[in-house]
């Protein structure tokens, strides 16, 4: 066959496969005489009745490169894989929970960051006060507001919260990180959205941070594998409520060896008056994702 073609064994289509000569039933619809020739596979009940299905390999499956192209149907996830010769990949990558390769925490819990903008007289002309905040005051002591995402252990399927790296989560003072097992090279993004309020931003913009980072002495010393920012502009404003309006995100593809480890880190500055802000602890908004690429 030019493509494998494949329903599940234990379903109720009537086939017939087999090596030896002989007629095919008569209510049977489809005749394959070489069962290495192609099966066919419409569904299966999960993971482990996929075709080739090996837990003693790396990726959890043979290689088989005839089958590349084939789909299946899985009832656990209720979304389509396909094979690409290798292994068995979920058509929609994020939304397949087995991911073998996949480990997605959430935020375990918010962090506030306050900042309280105090005026000073200016001795150049036009000389309108300068408006200095606390958090740039902490910024130049090298401080910048950053704090560590403490990361949730919760595992749960719907929201996509898988851990099938096999990651631990030790605790970096009184925050969780993750530790990866293995060595390999991995892609890792992070993403923390904000929410809170800022009232008469002198200053005309506010910026969140968001950065990664790396220890690989068990957390005794961190290096930031990527960091970026977003600035928010309007001058005056006020946001009440908008979880999920304002967000960073920063990703990385990096080797790492066994046991390193890996931590959010996210900061807040405004030149406000005053504001206030938190990070946001829905699934949806802030977690970090990791994901073995080999």
């Amino acid at each position: 066959m030019a493509a494998a073609l494949m329903v599940a064994t234990f379903s109720d289509a009537q086939v017939m496969i087999s090596k030896i000569a002989g007629s095919a039933h008569p209510n049977a619809l489809l005749d394959i005489k070489d069962a290495t020739k192609g099966v066919i596979f419409t569904r299966a009940e999960d993971i482990t009745a996929f075709p080739l299905y090996n837990n003693t390999v790396e990726d959890y499956f043979n290689d088989e490169p005839a089958l590349e192209g084939a789909v299946l149907y899985n009832k656990e996830d209720k979304q389509y894989y396909k094979y690409d010769g290798t292994t068995w990949i979920p058509a929609l990558q994020l939304g397949g929970w087995y991911n073998p390769f996949l480990t997605r925490r959430k935020a375990g819990a918010s962090k506030t960051w306050n900042c309280l903008g105090i005026q000073v007289p200016n001795p150049f002309p036009p000389f309108t006060p300068i408006t200095i905040s606390t958090c740039s005051v902490l910024a130049l002591f090298g401080s910048n507001s950053k704090q560590t995402i403490s990361l949730s252990p919760v595992i749960a399927r719907s929201q996509l919260l898988v851990n099938n790296l096999g990651t631990t989560m030790p605790t970096n003072g009184s925050d969780n990180v993750i530790q990866i097992p293995q060595a390999g090279l991995y892609h890792i993004s992070g993403v923390t959205g904000f929410e809170g309020f800022s009232l008469g931003s002198l200053g005309k913009d506010a910026t969140f941070w968001v950065s990664i980072d790396v220890s690989y002495d068990g957390g005794t010393t961190w290096s930031t594998l990527a960091f970026e920012e977003t600035r928010l502009y309007g001058g005056v404003f006020i946001d009440l409520g908008q979880g999920g309006n304002k967000s960073a995100s920063v990703s990385a593809s990096v080797t790492l060896p066994a046991n390193s480890r890996i931590r959010l880190q996210a900061a807040v500055n405004t030149d406000s008056v005053l504001s206030t802000f938190s990070n946001s602890v829905d699934h949806t908004e802030t977690f970090i994702s990791i994901q073995k690429l080999r």
